[in-house]
């Protein structure tokens, strides 16, 4: 089965199930952005999304991806590509999993 065939019968199959057929379109593309994204970043126990200037400090956190996208104006994908390491930054920003914030080093200063 194609990837479009998966997403048309997840399509299908939802909007048999909750019986709106005028919406399938709309159940598509969510489908869609959850496979494009990955599906751990619908997960209820989620991490916190942190978001870092170039120099390491932070600026803000996030419950989501789709939360950080919505505060930031940021594309979504390109949040995801940094976090993923796909790309250095989005926007000027680096955002990071909050697990992995204790990996970055901290210079200190004197």
């Amino acid at each position: 089965m194609t990837h479009n065939e998966v997403i048309n019968k997840l399509s299908m199959e939802l909007a048999v199930k909750i019986g709106d057929f005028d919406n399938l379109e709309t159940f598509r593309w969510y489908i869609r952005q959850a496979l494009v994204i990955g599906t751990e970043h619908f997960s209820v126990n989620m991490e916190e999304i942190v978001q870092m200037d170039g120099n390491g400090v932070e600026l803000g956190r996030y419950k989501s991806i789709g939360e950080a996208s919505r505060k930031t104006g940021l594309w979504h994908a390109n949040i995801s590509d940094v976090i993923r390491g796909k790309q250095h930054s989005a926007g000027g920003f680096i955002f990071i999993k909050s697990k992995d914030k204790e990996l970055i080093p901290i210079e200190k200063t004197a």
